[in-house]
């Protein structure tokens, strides 16, 4: 449909809570409120020191935006409706002196119809948002309903619960028009509602099935056709049907299609898709999109079986393919605020050698240029409902406002071929294990869901599958309190060393959430820490970038900083109190953390099908489990993992019974073979050469090789591939270890493997 912005500047007024002035700012839309008032000199940046803390006069704060427009001109039959893509979040639209609409959910557009004879020369356009903290008091919390301890506010209204505060995110509970703002022009026959699905695929032929919803104003539903063209590459598909209804659906085959693939698994081929609405010979409406060829399916078991043995594959055109992704968190902690970090996150995800990006439950739903750029590239999208760690509440008023959630979301985003599958909401039914209250409840309680969500999948988007929760805890893993007999696990656990028990011996199958703590570099720490604050790393500033909310210097989330000094310590034997080792010795804890994770999960390929580690960037300055700080400074640990993730990797293996095994993992679709070696990386001693052979997207052994438990030494494994070598490296022994030993060794694994790759000496 035709799109007019908004040309004028908007502005935003306010009562300040300073000093209860009425104010008027320059707005940014789409942007924040709180972006607005720092641009305005009101507030100090949000992102420095402890400033996120003394903004919480402006939660209880209501604001207005203004802007005026001239009135378009129409032709006969059409008509314009206001579309709002994101407004946070209790909001009344006013135009010129008269309400036209309410918004009551941030996470979905809302769309208001304009009333002709409200239209002048010259209109002023209003949106009234109410302090989303004051709204939340009308609600009546019954004991059931569960959150974080800083996020029970967010229980009753549809807006991220990160927002609240999270501990990768601080607590700033703004406001704003946070995605575009534009008139659209509707005509009288037009396409309203568009679903193409694949259902089955083949070398020889391919199976489509197109559902459609059209509007017209015509007396006497004749005349109506449709035409749909399919181009890729050098084919082209096209159809010409009758139309005997607005709605209706149907059945295309196209003969020898280019299918889609994730990445490094086949090409991305994306068919350029017209579809035509045609009434008497002319054309009255057009949609253009791209989509791929393909069949995905998520294939599970409810739980692992007596052996600790059961299924979580995805599937993608009968071919199952190895995981190997990352977490998705909010690209800014203000929404609106830098949408350009949407993109550069993604590149990150690709640079990295992932093939899922998995968009987490505590966030908003991503526009389409996300989900645009993940069908060009190749990443699968895990998609949560946005819901996180909370029991939310189960009246009907609360239940509607999610069906008509999903609907939304759902019918915006199904014709993505990136998108893998919808999940029902992050951690939710981890509740019912660790809510006292609510222990004795069982998870199919949550009518979200179990009933509101698979439903509405269920009718929108039936080709796609659908997972309850990640985790996903079944009544009978809960009757028998044995979550470790999910097939998908997050694995976070005591978190001391990578090699304990609870990660090398855990009974996942696939993992979709693990991760470990490295801290932020130096230079970028500077930009969000005060001097005087520089080396107190229990302080009130570090502990507010950990992220602890309130200035609550023993909350629920200030142990991370000390969690990261215990994980260095331990793989150490000592705390450095030199900021600048510190950092190194953190990235390098977190660097050998992670890859021995990925490499945990290849190695064991298929009794392991894919992990989701957390995560690539900070949607803040901050000290997390992040690869890369939010000023895009890559730490040690991002380098580990682009090499870990190579479709191809010989790896070693934790010794037992005094020998070590070496293992071929292959994510491409080709074998491969060739010529390898494993020496110590300083001596050059040879512990294994030979020639290794691997079949397409599988793993095998290599070899075993003989090792002394009680040495430390860094190996280099090497192999050949089509006349190319690659390398990797393995740590052997048992901490502590030496500081300066292992900055000696990374000096020569960066002239092999990691300097190539771009890293620079801290």
């Amino acid at each position: 449909m035709p799109q007019i912005n908004f040309e004028n500047p908007w502005t935003l007024s306010f009562r300040d809570p300073a000093d209860a002035s009425r104010r008027t700012i320059p707005a940014q839309v789409p942007g924040n409120v709180l972006g607005d008032l720092f641009r305005a000199g009101i507030i100090p940046d949000p992102y420095w020191g402890c400033n996120s803390d003394a903004l919480r006069p402006y939660e209880f704060v209501d604001w207005e935006y203004r802007t005026v427009f001239p009135a378009p001109a129409l032709q006969p039959g059409e008509s314009l409706q206001l579309v709002f893509e994101g407004i946070d979040t209790i909001a009344e639209i006013i135009l010129n002196g008269e309400r036209i609409g309410k918004a009551d959910n941030m996470v979905i557009a809302h769309r208001f119809p304009v009333p002709a004879e409200l239209l002048n020369g010259e209109n002023e356009l209003s949106v009234r948002i109410r302090s989303s903290v004051n709204y939340a008091r009308r609600f009546r919390r019954p004991p059931y309903c569960r959150a974080n301890s800083y996020g029970y506010e967010g229980l009753f209204l549809r807006r991220p619960m990160h927002s609240y505060g999270w501990d990768i995110a601080p607590r700033l509970v703004g406001a704003g028009i946070w995605r575009r703002a534009y008139l659209e022009v509707l005509k009288p026959e037009r396409w309203t509602d568009l679903y193409l699905a694949t259902t089955e695929v083949s070398n020889r032929k391919s199976q489509l099935e197109l559902s459609w919803n059209f509007e017209s104003d015509a007396e006497i539903l004749t005349g109506y056709e449709a035409k749909i063209s399919f181009v890729c590459r050098d084919q082209r598909h096209e159809e010409r049907f009758p139309l005997y209804f607005t709605t209706g659906t149907k059945h295309l085959e196209i003969e020898k299609a280019y299918l889609w693939f994730p990445r490094g698994s086949g090409e991305q081929n994306l068919y350029t898709v017209t579809l035509e609405l045609i009434h008497n010979g002319a054309v009255v409406d057009t949609r253009i999109w791209k989509t791929g060829i393909r069949t995905i399916e998520l294939r599970r078991s409810e739980m692992l079986d007596g052996e600790m043995k059961g299924e979580f594959v995805f599937l993608v055109n009968g071919r199952k393919i190895f995981i190997k992704g990352s977490n998705w968190v909010p690209a800014d902690a203000l929404h609106g605020e830098h949408p350009e970090r949407v993109k550069n996150a993604l590149d990150l995800f690709v640079d990295l050698g992932c093939n899922m990006v998995r968009c987490w439950g505590g966030n908003v739903y991503e526009d389409e240029e996300f989900f645009r750029y993940c069908d060009e590239h190749g990443l699968l999208v895990w998609q949560d409902f946005m819901f996180a760690c909370e029991t939310a509440p189960l009246d009907d008023p609360f239940l509607e406002a999610v069906r008509r959630e999903a609907e939304a979301v759902i019918c915006a985003l199904r014709n993505h071929p990136s998108l893998a599958l919808w999940c029902g909401d992050n951690e939710c039914d981890e509740l019912f294990f660790y809510s006292a209250l609510n222990k004795r409840l069982l998870p199919s309680t949550n009518r979200i869901s179990r009933e509101i969500l698979p439903r509405a999948v269920a009718l929108f988007d039936p080709v796609r599958d659908y997972l309850p929760s990640s985790p996903y805890l079944s009544d009978t893993v809960k009757r028998l309190n044995a979550r470790y007999r999910s097939p998908e696990q997050h694995l976070w656990g005591p978190r001391d060393t990578w090699k304990g028990r609870f990660y090398k011996d855990n009974t996942a199958v696939f993992a979709s959430e693990v991760g470990y703590h490295g801290m932020t570099n130096v230079e970028s720490i500077r930009k969000f820490i005060p001097e005087a604050e520089l080396n107190d790393r229990h302080g009130a500033a570090w502990t507010c970038h950990a992220a602890q909310q309130f200035g609550d210097l023993k909350g629920p989330n200030s142990y991370r900083n000390g969690l990261m000094e215990n994980q260095a310590k331990g793989f150490w034997g000592y705390l450095a109190e030199e900021l600048d080792e510190f950092m190194k010795c953190s990235q390098i804890v977190q660097a050998e953390a992670m890859k021995y994770l990925i490499e945990l999960f290849r190695a064991k390929k298929w009794s392991k099908t894919g992990l989701i580690w957390w995560n690539v960037i900070d949607c803040w300055p901050q000290f997390s489990d992040a690869v890369v700080d939010y000023y895009y400074v890559r730490k040690l640990a991002y380098y580990y993992i682009k090499n870990a993730q190579k479709p191809l990797s010989l790896i070693v293996s934790d010794p037992e019974a005094w020998r070590c095994r070496l293992t071929a993992s292959n994510d491409a679709p080709a074998s491969a073979s060739g010529h390898y070696r494993v020496t110590d990386l300083v001596t050059g001693e040879v512990f294994s050469e030979g020639e290794y052979a691997v079949g397409a997207e599988s793993a095998c052994e290599v070899d075993s090789f003989r090792v002394c438990l009680g040495e430390q030494r860094m190996f280099l494994i090497e192999w050949e591939k089509d006349g190319e070598v690659s390398y990797n490296h393995y740590l052997l022994g048992s901490a502590p270890f030496r500081f300066e030993q292992y900055l000696e060794w990374l000096k020569l694994l960066d002239a092999k493997i990691y300097t190539p790759m771009g890293r620079h000496e801290w």
